[in-house]
């Protein structure tokens, strides 16, 4: 009896002692509740301010049905879930300036492309405008997956999402926020100088 009260006790204590040492774990982004995020577990994406919008989700856009954008409600909504996978699968913490594929896991299109986020056109090239949309791969990391790389990096106030992939040391990018452009009545993300702020809320 006293065995088993033994190990029941130091069991409890090392499940104690990881939650204090994650706590201090200064780079792990938290969610609205103060609780690390975590791989793989679904989260809502909600701005800072009520009047920044909504939640996001995959919309099309124009004549073009696929592959679909990822938008921001126009009135504050949940929106559409959300998984991350940080560029180490071994890694179940989610830190600033970790790379991440993103994904909407419950999201239906009616199109073939993934639910994983990408931008659009040539990563390299300052010229156009990078939607963001889906389509994107998740892992391998390296030049043919560059487009998919995503960060969560700390502002002020809340976080906001970044495109600057560090898994690629010779490869040429565009390293930019993610904002919003307001065109034809939607919000759709793109590559910015003006950030999208936002929080996670676990669904």
């Amino acid at each position: 009896m006293k065995t088993q009260f033994f190990l029941l006790s130091l069991f409890l204590f090392s499940i104690l002692l990881c939650e204090v040492i994650e706590a201090q774990d200064t780079n792990a982004v938290l969610d609205i509740r103060g609780k690390i995020l975590r791989a793989g577990v679904k989260y809502y994406v909600v701005p800072l301010l009520q009047d920044q919008g909504g939640g996001l989700d995959l919309a099309s856009t124009g004549r073009q049905s696929c592959p679909q954008s990822v938008v921001q409600d126009d009135v504050y909504w949940w929106g559409n879930t959300i998984q991350f996978y940080p560029v180490n699968s071994q890694k179940g913490v989610i830190r600033e300036w970790i790379d991440l594929n993103i994904e909407f896991p419950d999201a239906y299109t009616g199109c073939p492309e993934s639910k994983v986020w990408t931008i659009s056109g040539d990563p390299s090239s300052y010229d156009i405008t990078h939607y963001i949309t889906d389509g994107g791969r998740k892992g391998n990391p390296g030049q043919q997956t560059l487009s998919n790389w995503f960060k969560i990096v700390k502002t002020t106030n809340a976080y906001k999402f970044m495109f600057c992939p560090s898994v690629c040391d010779d490869c040429s990018y565009v390293c930019q926020d993610v904002g919003i452009s307001k065109k034809r009545g939607q919000r759709r993300l793109v590559l910015s100088n003006t950030p999208l702020e936002i929080n996670f809320r676990k669904a």
